[in-house]
C-alpha cells in the first residue's frame, strides 16, 4: 500500500472511532468530546451559604436548593432564600406539586403557596410526640403512596397530609434513598431494607454497612442496583447478594470518596465525589466526563446532584451551586486544554489543530474522545502569536500567522515567508502546487515543490490588506473585500506578477454606503453581502445587480458575513454576529437551523467567524472561549421549556396590595372573568407593579424580555434582562400586560399576556352617572318649582307689604303704649322707693323709739330697784315690785317686735326668712340680733333693745358667729349685709 491508502484507512478507521463513542454518547445525551458547558453561582450570586445538601424541581420549573441558610429558591432569574423558624440547616428538599418539603436540625414541614400564591412555611414538628422531639437532622425525604417520609438517624416520620407517625429503628438509620415510589435504607446494625409499598422488606445484612457509610443506590438493570459506599467504592447488589462492581471508573472513585449520585435520564450515572468533583459514566463503567475544580467546577467536594426537566445537571457544592449543560451537542476545549481565543481550526493526519491568539496547538483525534483525564492540546514551537488561518492544500498543513507563513511538519512549524500577516490562501489551479495568499501589505503567491512550499515572489501593484478575497484563474481576477475601503476589483497579469489594474467600488454602481462588503463563492459564483442585500456584479453592465433567489435562501435580514459550505451542500454562515445552518434536504430545499448555536453566539469572535466541518458528526467552531465542538446529529429539543410565570403581580395604593404571585397566563389573551382574582381592580389601587421570570438554566443570565401594556403603550420596550415593570395612576380601562422572553438556547420567543380592568373612581362610575343624572333632573324639576314658587312669593310680598305697612302702624302705636306704659312703672317705681324710704324711716323711728322707751324703762326700774331696802314697809316694796314687773313686762312685750319685724321684712326683703332657711338652727333671739346687726346698730344700741347687757350681745355675737360657721377673718355685718 503507498501512503496515501494508508492514510485513508487510517482516517476511515478515526470516523469510524468517531462514530462509534458519540453515538454511544448519543444514547445517553452525555458528550465525551471536550467539556460541556458550565454555569457557575457563586454564594456571591445566591446571597446564602455555600453548603447545598440536596436539590429538587417544582411544577413551574423552579429549582430548590437545601442550604446552610435555609432553603434557596431559583426561578433563572431571581433567587430567594426562605429561612427555618430555628434558622437551622436545610439538609433535604423534596418537592410534590408546587409543595416543597423540607427537613432540618430538629425541624421539617413544607413550603406551600398561600391563596396569593406565596409560598409560607407549615411546620409538622409540632405534631412529633414529645418523646420522639429530639431527632436532630432530617437527611432524606421521600415521596411514597402513603405520603411523605422524613428520615433522620433517629426516626423515621411518615405524614399522610393528616397525621404523622413515627417509625423507630431497632438502633438507629443510616442514609436512605429514592427509587420511584419506594426507598432503600440502611438500618444499622449492617442491614438494608425497602420500603415497598408501605412495607419495610429486608434486603442484606452485610458487614459493610458498618464498615462505610452507604451514600447513593441507583438502579442498574433488571432488579440489579449499584451501592456507592463513601470510602470503599461502587458495589453491585444482584439477587441478594453484594459484591464490587468492576468497572473501570470503581477504582478512581475508591481515591476520591463518593458523596452523591444520581441516575441520569439516558442511562449514564452521575457521582459526586468529596475530593474530585464528578464523574459520568456509561454502564461498563467508563468515564464519559470528569469534572473537577480544574475543568470547570467552583469546588471538588459534590454534595448533592440533581437531573432537571431538561436533562441537565445541577450540583450543590460545598462551596457554591454549579449547572453542568449535560443534555447539550455543544461542548468546548477552553483553557482547561490550554485553548484560548480560537481563530482557525482543521484535521491533517488524524491531528486537530487549533489556530489561537496564543499559537498554534494540536492534538491526535482518537485523544478527543480518551475517557479518563484528557490530556490538554500540546503546543508547537514557534508559532507564538496569533494564527489567522489554518488550511490542508495537496496533502499539506498551512499556517497563515501574524508573523508570516509556515508549513506545519511532523507537528513543527517551518517558516515559509517573512512577511507579515498572512490572512488566508486560493488556489490558482487545479494542481493546486501554487497558491495565491492575502497578506497584511497585498498578495503573494507560493509553490509546492516536493511536498514543500516556498514562497515564489510578491504581486506588484497592490498593497492593501487582503484578507478576505475570491480569484478566478480563468480571468486572472481577484475580486477583495476591504472592511473600511470596500470592494476591489484586480485585474492580475498572466504571470501573477503583478496587479494591471484594479478599481475600487464603494457606495456606487449599485452598492449601498454602508460598509463593509463581504464576499463568498456559492455554487462557483461569487457573491457579495451588503446591507441592501446578497448581489451580484454585471459584467456587462458594470453594475451589483441583487438576487432575490440568494435572499430567500438565507432569509436574513442582516448581511452575511461568512458562509462555508461542506461536502453535503448544507451553508454554514455567519450574520450579525449569529450562526446558522441551512441543511440541504432531499427536494432540493433548504432546512435553516439555529436553535443549537444560540447558546454560543454570544461567544463567536466579530469579523473572524470561523467553522470547520470534519465530518458529518463533527463540527467545529471558534469563539472567544476556545474551540467548540457540535454534533449535528445530537438529539434535544429546543422548542420544549417551562412557560414564562408571573413572580409577582401586585395592584397597590400606598400599603394597601392586591397580590398575586407565581402565576401562570397562557400566549393567548386572558379576559377578565370573576374566577380572576384581578378581574377587576378598584381605581383607588392603580399602581401596578408586575415581576416575572423564565425558568431557563442553559446559559443563565442571558434571558431577555420585552413587553408592553396594550392599552397604554403601543410600542414594546427594547429586549433587556430587567425583569420587573411598575405603572402608577394607570387611567381605568381593560388592559393587557403582554410579555415575551428570548433565550439563547430556544430560537422561539415564549409569550405570556396578563388581561385586567381598572374600574373608575366612583365619581365616573355607572353609579355615579346614574346618580348624576337623578341630580340633573332633580335639579330641573327643582327649578321650576322654584319659579313657581317665585311668582307665589312675589304675590305674597306684595300682599306683606300691604300688611307691613299696617303693621308698622300697629307697631308704632304700640311702641307710644309701651312708652307710656314704661313711664307708668318708672312713676311706680318711684313710689315705691318712696315708700321703702318712709318705711325704713319707720323703721328707723321705731327702732329709736323703742331703744328709748327701753332706755326710760330700765333707767326707772333701776331707780325703783333703788328705793327698795329694809326701811320700807312691806306695803311699799309691794307696790315697787308691782311697778318693776310692770315695767318688765313691758320691756318684753312681743307687739312692738312684731311690728318692728314686719317693718324690718318690708324694707329687707325676707332677711329674716332667707336667713331662717339658710341658719335653721338659729334662735329667734339669735335672729333679732342679726336684724339689728343688718341695720348697722351699735352694741350699745342693740343691748337695751333685747335688754341684756352689752355683755350679753358681745357673748351672742360670739355665738352667733360659731353657727354662722365665719372663719376668724370675715365680717359678721359684711356677711349679714350681702345676704
Amino acid at each position: 500500500m503507498n501512503s496515501v491508502m494508508i492514510s485513508k484507512i487510517r482516517i476511515i478507521f478515526i470516523c469510524l472511532l468517531f462514530f462509534f463513542t458519540v453515538s454511544t454518547s448519543l444514547k445517553g445525551q452525555v458528550k465525551n468530546i471536550g467539556l460541556p458547558l458550565i454555569n457557575n453561582f457563586p454564594r456571591s450570586v445566591y446571597k446564602a451559604s455555600t453548603q447545598n445538601w440536596d436539590i429538587t424541581q417544582n411544577s413551574l420549573g423552579f429549582i430548590y436548593f437545601a442550604n446552610n441558610d435555609g432553603m434557596l429558591e431559583f426561578d433563572g432569574q431571581h433567587w430567594n432564600t426562605f429561612p427555618m423558624p430555628n434558622k437551622s440547616i436545610v439538609r433535604a428538599v423534596k418537592s410534590i406539586n408546587d409543595t416543597i418539603y423540607t427537613g432540618a436540625f430538629e425541624e421539617f414541614g413544607y413550603f406551600a403557596p398561600n391563596n396569593h400564591g406565596t409560598m409560607v412555611y407549615t411546620s409538622l414538628k409540632n405534631m412529633v410526640p414529645e418523646q420522639f422531639k429530639n431527632f436532630d437532622e432530617i437527611w432524606k425525604i421521600h415521596k411514597v403512596p402513603e405520603g411523605v417520609v422524613f428520615q433522620s438517624f433517629k426516626f423515621m416520620f411518615l405524614f399522610n397530609g393528616k397525621e404523622l407517625k413515627t417509625i423507630k429503628p431497632l438502633q438507629s438509620y443510616g442514609h436512605s434513598f429514592s427509587l420511584g415510589n419506594d426507598f432503600f435504607y440502611v438500618e444499622h446494625p449492617n442491614n438494608l431494607w425497602r420500603y415497598n409499598s408501605g412495607n419495610p422488606k429486608h434486603i442484606l445484612t452485610d458487614e459493610i454497612f458498618s464498615a462505610s457509610e452507604l451514600r447513593c443506590i441507583l438502579p442498574f438493570g433488571s432488579n440489579s442496583y449499584l451501592l456507592g459506599f463513601i470510602n470503599e467504592g461502587l458495589f453491585l447488589l444482584k439477587d441478594g447478594k453484594i459484591s464490587p462492581w468492576s468497572g473501570p471508573v470503581n477504582e478512581l472513585l475508591q481515591k476520591s470518596s463518593i458523596f452523591s449520585g444520581v441516575k441520569l435520564s439516558g442511562g449514564y450515572m452521575a457521582f459526586g465525589t468529596i475530593q474530585d468533583g464528578l464523574y459520568i459514566v456509561d454502564e461498563l463503567g467508563r468515564v464519559i466526563q470528569h469534572l473537577n475544580r480544574f475543568k470547570g467546577l467552583q469546588n471538588n467536594t459534590i454534595l448533592s446532584l440533581f437531573e432537571d426537566k431538561s436533562g441537565n445537571l445541577w450540583s450543590g457544592l460545598d462551596n457554591g451551586i454549579d449547572y453542568v449543560e449535560i443534555n447539550s451537542p455543544i461542548s468546548v476545549f477552553d483553557h482547561t486544554f490550554h485553548i484560548e481565543s480560537t481563530y482557525a481550526s482543521v484535521v491533517f493526519n488524524d491531528v486537530l489543530y487549533v489556530g489561537t491568539n496564543q499559537g498554534l496547538f494540536y492534538k491526535p483525534l482518537y485523544e478527543l474522545v480518551k475517557r479518563e483525564n484528557p490530556d490538554v492540546f500540546r503546543f508547537i514551537e514557534g508559532t507564538e502569536g496569533q494564527v489567522w488561518k489554518l488550511e490542508t492544500v495537496a496533502g499539506t498543513l498551512l499556517c497563515g500567522h501574524n508573523f508570516g507563513l509556515f508549513q506545519i511538519i511532523d507537528n513543527k512549524a517551518v517558516k515559509i515567508a517573512q512577511e507579515r500577516g498572512y490572512w488566508s490562501f486560493q488556489k490558482i489551479n487545479q494542481q493546486a502546487d501554487s497558491l495565491l495568499c492575502g497578506t497584511y501589505n497585498g498578495l503573494t503567491v507560493i509553490v509546492l515543490k516536493n511536498g514543500k512550499w516556498h514562497q515564489s515572489h510578491l504581486v506588484d501593484g497592490f498593497s492593501e490588506s487582503s484578507k478576505s478575497f475570491i480569484y478566478d484563474d480563468a480571468s486572472k481576477t481577484v475580486w477583495m473585500a476591504h472592511g473600511y475601503r470596500g470592494l476591489y476589483k484586480l485585474q492580475l497579469s498572466n504571470d501573477l506578477m503583478h496587479v494591471e489594474s484594479f478599481q475600487l467600488y464603494a457606495g456606487n454602481h449599485g452598492l449601498p454606503q454602508d460598509l463593509p462588503y463581504n464576499l463568498f463563492s456559492l455554487n462557483k459564483t461569487v457573491l457579495f453581502s451588503t446591507s441592501d442585500g446578497i448581489k451580484t456584479f454585471d459584467e456587462a453592465t458594470k453594475e451589483f445587480k441583487t438576487i432575490d433567489a440568494e435572499k430567500d435562501i438565507f432569509n436574513e435580514s442582516h448581511r452575511i458575513d461568512q458562509v462555508v459550505s461542506d461536502v453535503n451542500g448544507n451553508i454554514w454562515y455567519f450574520s450579525a454576529g449569529r450562526m446558522a445552518l441551512l441543511r440541504l434536504i432531499d427536494d432540493g430545499t433548504y432546512s435553516k437551523v439555529t436553535a443549537p448555536f444560540m447558546r454560543i453566539n454570544n461567544t463567536l469572535i466579530q469579523a473572524f467567524e470561523n467553522v470547520y466541518i470534519f465530518d458529518n458528526r463533527n463540527v467545529f467552531v471558534g469563539t472567544k472561549n476556545g474551540l467548540v465542538h457540535y454534533d449535528p446529529y445530537f438529539r434535544k429539543d429546543y422548542y420544549r421549556s417551562d412557560a414564562l410565570i408571573f413572580r409577582e403581580i401586585a395592584f397597590s395604593r400606598g400599603n394597601d396590595q392586591l397580590l398575586k404571585t407565581n402565576v401562570i397566563f397562557s400566549n393567548t389573551e386572558t379576559k377578565p372573568d370573576q374566577n380572576n382574582l384581578f378581574a377587576k381592580i378598584p381605581f383607588s389601587h392603580n399602581d401596578l407593579r408586575i415581576s416575572f421570570a423564565n425558568p431557563v438554566y442553559e446559559g443563565t443570565g442571558n434571558c431577555q424580555f420585552s413587553f408592553r401594556l396594550n392599552g397604554l403603550e403601543e410600542n414594546w420596550s427594547d429586549w433587556s434582562v430587567v425583569t420587573f415593570k411598575e405603572y402608577m395612576n394607570l387611567p381605568e380601562g381593560t388592559y393587557s400586560f403582554e410579555l415575551k422572553a428570548r433565550s439563547l438556547n430556544y430560537p422561539d420567543e415564549k409569550n405570556s399576556v396578563f388581561t385586567f380592568t381598572i374600574q373608575p373612581p366612583f365619581y365616573r362610575s355607572l353609579l355615579a352617572y346614574v346618580i348624576y343624572v337623578l341630580l340633573l333632573i332633580a335639579v330641573v324639576i327643582g327649578n321650576v318649582i322654584f319659579i313657581q314658587r317665585r311668582v307665589t312669593l312675589t304675590k305674597l310680598q306684595e300682599k306683606e307689604k300691604h300688611s307691613k305697612a299696617l303693621r308698622e302702624q300697629e307697631l308704632s302705636f304700640r311702641e307710644q303704649a309701651l312708652m307710656a306704659e314704661k313711664e307708668i312703672i318708672n312713676l311706680r317705681n318711684e313710689s315705691l322707693q318712696s315708700q321703702v324710704i318712709h318705711k325704713n324711716k319707720e323703721l328707723a323711728n321705731t327702732t329709736l323709739h323703742l331703744i328709748h322707751k327701753n332706755k326710760i324703762l330700765n333707767a326707772i326700774k333701776s331707780q325703783l330697784n333703788t328705793l327698795t331696802d329694809s326701811t320700807l314697809s312691806q306695803t311699799k316694796k309691794g307696790q315697787i315690785d308691782g311697778i318693776i314687773n310692770k315695767i318688765n313686762r313691758e320691756l318684753k312685750n312681743e307687739k312692738f317686735q312684731h311690728a318692728f319685724d314686719e317693718y324690718f321684712d318690708d324694707v329687707h326683703q325676707d332677711f329674716i326668712t332667707r336667713l331662717k332657711d339658710r341658719h335653721p338652727e338659729l334662735t329667734p333671739r339669735e335672729l333679732r340680733l342679726c336684724a339689728y346687726l343688718k341695720m348697722n346698730l351699735s352694741t350699745k344700741e342693740i343691748a337695751p333693745l333685747m335688754n341684756i347687757s352689752v355683755r350679753g350681745v358681745e357673748i351672742g355675737r360670739y355665738r352667733l358667729r360659731k353657727k354662722l360657721e365665719l372663719e376668724r377673718d370675715d365680717n359678721l355685718i359684711d356677711y349679714l349685709l350681702k345676704l
